[in-house]
């Protein structure tokens, strides 16, 4: 399988023509180029109204437990930006991507760009990734890692990942380049993230506030249309509450056991947290795979059941409508839908 991690991918259903009107959309746990491709293509369908030019940011899968692994660090980072939660440590991170992504947003990247071999010429000496993407493959090799005992998540995360985003960090950069070039270019930004693309959003959020932090207006731009989401509202900007919508099915464990992982940063025993991790991986692996609630073909309106067709139609509205002036829209923003069950 071709790793295109972090690539931005065409919709030739909705090719890019110049529109004003800019939809980025970011997949979530184990999901393949194809299906991408797939949510891409019905997300056009949707928006065949009020077309928007259109992409992917993706996301590669490295396997069921390496993307679960992604999800909990990028969460553990989210955490460290939480109201209260910020130390001086981790505002110098964050100085740190928004030296970064000033560096990334001054060169015209090509589609097929690899984020972090990009990221590397531009900070040399400065940016480390002290382990590839087949150590972070299989929970079992990861808990042979020295000294990962002592460890706390945080503590983990710097190891894995040096200086760069924790979790994802092609797509988290790609997203936050495109995020930013848009802002710059005037475009209204629809960001539709599903599960651990939800992750990857607010962590490129994060980055691209502290690059435009004296531009009090910089979100008013933006929209983010999550669904399956695995993120709070502590982990998102402040600023953009008001500009987002979380779509959640209530049979949706995923989302709901992701959602209220807290303190992640706080965990001190990061190897046993990696083996109960471990130990329950198949068994969520395979309930993901009876269970279609969290699937992004379940809010996308690809499945045969009401309750797909109602998350569709919200969708639909939520990109078709004007976030400016529209009443229902505006009663929406900053809340969590839940979605009930067929009756």
């Amino acid at each position: 399988m071709e790793d295109v991690d972090g690539y931005l991918l065409k919709c030739t259903q909705a090719p890019a023509i110049g529109r004003r009107r800019l939809l980025l959309h970011i997949n979530g746990v184990t999901s393949d180029q194809d299906r991408q491709y797939r949510d891409l293509k019905q997300l056009a369908q949707l928006t065949q109204a009020n077309p928007l030019d259109m992409y992917g940011i993706h996301n590669q899968t490295h396997g069921f437990e390496a993307d679960l692994l992604e999800s909990l660090l990028g969460k553990a980072e989210l955490y460290r930006y939480w109201p209260g939660e910020m130390t001086p440590e981790a505002a110098q991170r964050l100085q740190a991507y928004g030296q970064l992504l000033n560096a990334l947003c001054v060169q015209d990247l090509a589609p097929d760009a690899d984020m972090v071999g990009i990221a590397k010429t531009l900070l040399p000496g400065k940016l480390t990734l002290p382990l590839s993407e087949q150590n972070l493959s299989s929970l079992q090799a990861v808990l042979q890692l020295p000294f990962i005992q002592k460890m706390g998540w945080l503590e983990f995360a710097n190891y894995i990942y040096g200086t760069l985003p924790p979790g994802a960090p092609r797509p988290t950069l790609r997203l936050a380049y495109e995020i930013l070039r848009g802002i710059q270019a005037g475009a209204e930004i629809f960001i539709v993230a599903h599960s651990q693309g939800l992750i990857i959003t607010a962590l490129a959020c994060r980055m691209v506030e502290i690059v435009l932090k004296g531009s009090p207006k910089w979100a008013e731009m933006l929209r983010i249309v999550g669904y399956g989401p695995v993120i709070l509202w502590a982990d998102l900007p402040a600023v953009l509450h008001q500009q987002t919508v979380l779509i959640q099915h209530r049979q949706d464990l995923v989302a709901e056991s992701l959602s209220n992982m807290r303190q992640m940063g706080v965990w001190n025993n990061v190897q046993a947290q990696l083996q109960n991790l471990l130990n329950n991986s198949d068994g969520l692996f395979k309930a993901m795979e009876r269970d279609s609630h969290h699937a992004a073909s379940n809010y996308l309106g690809l499945q045969d059941n009401l309750t797909s067709q109602r998350s569709s139609k919200l969708i639909q509205l939520l990109l078709t409508e004007n976030w400016q002036t529209s009443p229902w829209i505006s009663g929406l923003a900053g809340n969590r839908i839940i979605l009930e069950a067929e009756v």
